[in-house]
């Protein structure tokens, strides 16, 4: 980005920008649990959202998705399928959340470029919170490194490369994961082709070294396929080398942490020997696989639409192999409500329509150039949004949490601005005389 760029642009409102700040990176402070979980963000929407109706009106086809979600929840309600508050609170969020984003990329008139810099800059705030916990862990300063004390929906998890698995101010290590990949996509990238994109080298040092010691699984895939992708796009043949690579980068992470070792070996024994003993079912790989299992009978009786937004927890007390005792000859449930993996819970809630309407969203969303530089920065945007989807899809189950909807929109108007510029370079030049 120039010099004269940036100053040709009108800084984004400071208060604006820490509310998105906020609401994508603040989900471990919550004012109560019960009847729902209120995090910070929600009274900053309900206080905007009609300010900006005012202002620009309702957009369309937010408002047509929002009411076919709404018809799908209601018949299921009707029928009796699930509690009617279930789902309400999901879709209540759902509108908030997409409402609230959409109008923040029509407020500052689809510049998904500059939106995408104040993300990147508060991930390296983020990054530096997470270095500051690590310094703090390896000097024995409590107060540094948990921070119990100040966020209430945080938790502190020992264990990984660095003795502590990093989590900053999110929730979990596998949170921090999903929500700092695009970040680490583009640090990467800069560190990788030694440029200094959006990020400065030592920005980019410090956020991929923050992903690596959180010791989570979800951020070593995440690295995994964020390394194939660049390898690709040097030159399509490179494609073995990218294969080589993530599966260097696999054995790497295996044989340097225990957790991740723990994970893949437990994963092998169910899915592929269906070993039910203690070891591997008291593991979050059988989270996984449970879930998978409660999605595949909801999806045999559902398939078309699923059973409505909030769901999954009456799907799980049906499904769930922690009923069957012939099976699991213990008590124990997680992630009952969410599935831990947004595609298994998009497969019960919203069925093969839904999910493919979302997976169709990412396919034709996604950019792969190799050549074509001046359009480099709309597919650093699309891949390294892509690798937050692939990460929620695979282990974060909340559709609405983390500024999740943030990014789906961001990703639809990226590709619809590199459509727009693409197609401005397509039209013939007018001649002069």
């Amino acid at each position: 980005m120039s010099k004269a760029e940036s100053h040709s642009e009108k800084p984004i409102s400071k208060v604006l920008e820490f509310l998105i700040f906020l609401s994508i990176f603040i989900n471990s402070y919550i004012f109560f649990r019960y009847p729902f979980e209120a995090y910070l963000h929600y009274p900053i929407e309900i206080v905007l959202i009609p300010v900006f109706i005012a202002r620009y009106g309702y957009p369309k086809f937010l408002a047509k998705l929002l009411f076919f979600a709404f018809v799908i929840g209601g018949i299921y309600i009707v029928k009796g399928t699930y509690p009617a508050f279930d789902f309400i609170k999901i879709w209540g969020g759902m509108y908030l959340s997409f409402t609230f984003y959409y109008f923040v990329i029509r407020h500052y008139e689809y510049d998904v470029k500059r939106l995408f810099r104040v993300y990147l800059k508060w991930s390296y705030v983020s990054a530096l919170i997470g270095l500051i916990q690590a310094i703090s862990f390896k000097l024995g300063f409590v107060y540094g490194y948990n921070f119990r004390w100040i966020l209430n929906k945080w938790s502190i998890s020992y264990g990984g490369i660095w003795g502590l698995r990093i989590n900053s101010i999110f929730m979990e290590p596998s949170t921090l994961a999903a929500v700092l990949a695009p970040a680490v996509y583009v640090s990467l990238y800069n560190l990788i082709y030694k440029k200094t994109i959006w990020l400065t080298r030592r920005q980019s040092l410090i956020i991929v070294f923050i992903y690596i010691i959180t010791g989570s699984s979800t951020a070593y895939i995440g690295i995994m396929i964020i390394l194939f992708l660049l390898t690709m796009s040097i030159r399509f043949n490179y494609i073995i080398f990218g294969v080589f690579a993530g599966m260097f980068v696999f054995n790497l992470f295996y044989n340097l942490s225990e957790d991740f070792r723990g994970r893949v070996d437990s994963s092998k024994e169910l899915w592929v020997n269906q070993n039910y003993t203690i070891k591997n079912t008291n593991t979050s790989s059988f989270v996984l696989y449970n879930n998978f299992h409660v999605a595949t009978e909801a999806l045999k009786a559902h398939p078309l639409f699923g059973t409505g937004l909030g769901s999954y927890q009456a799907a799980y007390h049906k499904y769930s192999l922690t009923k069957n005792k012939d099976v699991i000859a213990y008590d124990f449930e997680f992630n009952t409500t969410d599935g831990n993996s947004l595609f298994i819970r998009m497969l019960v809630e919203t069925g093969l329509v839904g999910t493919l309407f979302f997976m169709l969203l990412i396919i034709r969303g996604f950019i792969f150039l190799r050549k074509e530089e001046r359009f480099l920065p709309y597919k650093i945007i699309s891949q390294s949004i892509f690798i937050l989807f692939a990460l929620n899809l695979l282990r974060q189950g909340n559709y609405f949490l983390n500024g999740f909807p943030f990014f789906v929109l961001l990703y639809y108007y990226n590709y619809k601005a590199y459509l727009k510029e693409k197609n401005k370079e397509l039209l013939p030049k007018k001649e002069t005389v």
